[in-house]
């Protein structure tokens, strides 16, 4: 009893502390990947919408990223719909899967160290709640993936290995766990069926799901007893495991035509990906990098400098890479010899991290992807103070103090992610040379409206950061700045300038941008041509070939061009807002009825965008006279609120009644007014005398790009 309740006092421990140093995080707003995954996804906005989560359609920016994460889709569903777009409500789930993986350490330490006592299991477990290398996996919303992802796993594996308790057959240990009764075989039963059950949930939240499987398969190797003689047996218990992986491989396959880039095609990049050689070595050397961060959390950040290794000519790449495979194959070699935990913790740290070596993130040394990698060294921490002899004065001592201390760098850290800019300085501060960092900041301050900062630190970043990378993205994003401003001049001089180098670095930004800056002077056939060219650089980018079918259809009137453009774009990116409206746009003089469909499909994949309800009212105002098109209008300017078209379009619509309503027509005249549309004078007389003239078509459609 009294057992018991030095549990649930543990327990509640826990919960307290980590909420104490998680507190700070609620006001922290979305940031990075939250603004498509969730401020911008649609789809979690609305019920009828949760069957593509399992089609793979994760966002509706859209972003096409290959991701099959219904589970994680759907806690995003559940927060929007109990909080909307408030953040506090994402980081308190956040906060609490944190928690629920700290009791699982707990647990998972009083069961594979059962001769550690019960402070120092309590005291490593405050220590991984408290921990400031876990602040970038709780504080950032997007990172749920791997909390989740994670707690599956945990859970998934702690029934595993609990099924497995049974008289003799394991030498967790070093002593016969009792009879096999008739009541522990159905506990044992249960409990499998329920690993696997978890395993696929933390396969549908993120596709680092698949290393439970490499977990269980170490954990046998390693608590077996007899392994060759027991081969059969746990071949037939790892066997459902497998299958589950299979299929969930085959359902990639389908999804996506391909498995994680293999086994079909693949569209290519506009940024060509490093090879997978180069990826092997620098993960290789970012596994204890990761080591170095948890032992010294000091300069913690989103966004390391790391470097690429590309060849095996560089000792950080090649001496981490021996590194490894010298402690994994000693782990096999002396499995009878050495102590299961140790090298169980060891296979558990690389397995965790396996799927980054495949994997090539443009964050290299992104801190939340080791979140689960780092549980070996704490199991590892608990086998060294269950066999040291430490005087208990000192060891309280270093205790209290390194949890002090972590908690104080947590909660600093946590304030750094309280916005982007914030989080982007800080980020800075660490890496100066941060690509990301850099052209975050400048967009966060033009968004701001302080255009002179934003123009500085571009300028600033072209000239003086040391990557290459960075320094073609900051002259390519300053050229952009100055069209947005109203200044394609500026920008134009500044590609004319760098064309070569920018050619030779960056062909596909060049003439990506080149496009822009021309549409922007009014240069409408020179943009095309640098589109056009664009495209040889990275073949079925379909934001291009969707820019050209506009292009085609808007200015050149070549509706044949036009569809051809918008049906590539469509065919490589199924979720083409422009494309399909373009698509629709060229179609309504020749076939209404599929006009219509593309119209409707644009209101499936961006519920929240006006322009498909808003061309679906000009369509049953100006062809099919129906009364629906005040309903659509009306729907338009409920997703948006500011788009003026929709508002005159109403005017209009209700000057066009049989009796026409001169009341709700000067309503939305005024209203199209106040946010500056262009007003036709016909019509404004039309309301002032209270006399109808309808003499032509007065309904606007507007550009596709508005």
């Amino acid at each position: 009893m009294i057992e018991q309740r030095k549990e649930i006092l543990a327990i509640i421990l826990l919960c307290a502390v980590t909420f104490a140093a998680y507190i700070n995080t609620l006001p922290n707003t979305f940031i990075f990947d939250d603004n498509h995954m969730i401020v911008k996804n649609n789809y979690i906005k609305n019920t009828q919408y949760i069957p593509l989560f399992f089609k793979g359609e994760i966002t509706s920016e859209p972003i096409a990223k290959g991701m099959y994460r219904p589970i994680l889709m759907l806690s995003f569903m559940f927060n929007y719909l109990t909080g909307g777009l408030k953040p506090y409500g994402y980081h308190l789930i956040n906060i609490l899967i944190h928690f629920l993986n700290a009791v699982l350490l707990y647990l998972l330490l009083k069961f594979l160290l059962i001769e550690l006592k019960f402070a120092l299991r309590l005291a490593i477990t405050l220590i991984f709640c408290l921990h400031p290398i876990n602040t970038e996996a709780v504080a950032y919303i997007s990172s749920r993936s791997d909390l989740l992802c994670s707690f599956f796993i945990l859970s998934g594996f702690y029934a595993y290995i609990l099924s497995q308790v049974k008289g003799g057959s394991l030498k967790i240990r070093g002593e016969g766990l009792g009879g096999d009764s008739p009541l522990r075989r159905k506990r044992g039963q249960f409990l499998y069926l329920l690993s696997l059950c978890l395993y696929p949930l933390g396969l549908l939240t993120k596709e680092s799901g698949l290393v439970f499987l490499g977990l269980i398969f170490a954990y046998e190797l390693f608590y077996t007893q007899d392994i060759l003689r027991n081969l059969k047996r746990v071949l037939l218990r790892l066997l459902p495991f497998l299958l589950l992986t299979f299929g969930y491989l085959f359902l990639q396959k389908a999804i996506f035509g391909n498995v994680f880039g293999l086994f079909g095609k693949v569209r290519p990049s506009a940024f060509p990906l490093r090879p997978l050689s180069a990826n092997i070595l620098t993960q290789a050397a970012v596994s204890f990098f990761h080591l170095y961060l948890f032992f010294f959390p000091f300069n913690l950040c989103i966004d390391h400098n790391f470097p690429i290794i590309t060849t095996l000519a560089t000792p950080l790449g090649l001496i981490s890479l021996i590194l490894i495979f010298v402690l994994i194959t000693t782990c096999l070699f002396l499995r009878s010899r050495t102590i299961p935990i140790v090298g169980f913790s060891c296979l558990w740290y690389f397995i965790c991290l396996s799927p980054k070596f495949y994997a090539r993130l443009n964050l290299v040394a992104a801190e939340h992807q080791a979140y689960l990698a780092y549980f070996s060294l704490y199991f590892i921490f608990g086998f060294l103070l269950a066999k040291w002899r430490i005087k208990k004065i000192y060891l309280r001592q270093l205790f209290f103090f390194i949890l002090g201390l972590f908690f104080l760098l947590t909660v600093l850290r946590n304030l750094q992610w309280r916005n982007k800019y914030i989080l982007w300085k800080s980020t800075l501060k660490v890496n100066p040379d941060s690509g990301i960092a850099k052209a975050e900041l400048w967009v966060d301050l033009y968004n701001q409206g302080l255009f002179v900062e934003a123009e500085t630190f571009l300028k600033d970043s072209a000239k003086t950061a040391s990557s290459k990378h960075t320094r073609i993205i900051s002259l390519l994003n300053l050229a952009i700045y100055y069209a947005l401003r109203d200044e394609p001049e500026k920008g134009l001089e500044i590609l004319e300038q760098k064309k070569n180098y920018l050619l030779r670095a960056y062909p596909f930004g060049y003439y990506k941008n080149l496009g822009f800056i021309k549409m922007r002077m009014g240069e409408i056939e020179e943009a095309g041509d640098a589109w056009v060219r664009a495209l040889r650089f990275s073949p079925n980018n379909a934001r291009i070939e969707a820019m050209l079918g506009v292009l085609y259809l808007e200015h050149f009137s070549d509706f044949k061009k036009a569809k051809e453009y918008f049906n590539e774009s469509i065919k490589h990116n199924p979720n083409s807002v422009i494309a399909h409206l373009g698509l629709a746009r060229a179609l309504e003089n020749e076939d209404l009825k599929e006009a219509i469909r593309q119209y409707q499909e644009v209101i499936r994949i961006s519920p929240r965008h006006p322009l498909g309800y808003f061309y679906l009212g000009l369509i049953y105002a100006q062809k099919l006279l129906s009364s629906e098109a005040e309903w659509y209008f009306k729907k338009a300017t409920e997703v948006s609120p500011n788009f003026a078209p929709a508002y005159y379009n109403l005017c209009i619509f209700y000057l066009s009644l049989p009796e026409p309503d001169f009341e709700r027509a000067q309503e939305y005249f005024d209203k199209a007014r106040e946010l500056g549309y262009k007003i036709d004078s016909e019509i404004k007389d039309m309301l002032q005398k209270r006399e109808i003239s309808l003499e032509k078509d007065y309904y606007i459609s507007g550009h596709i790009g508005e």
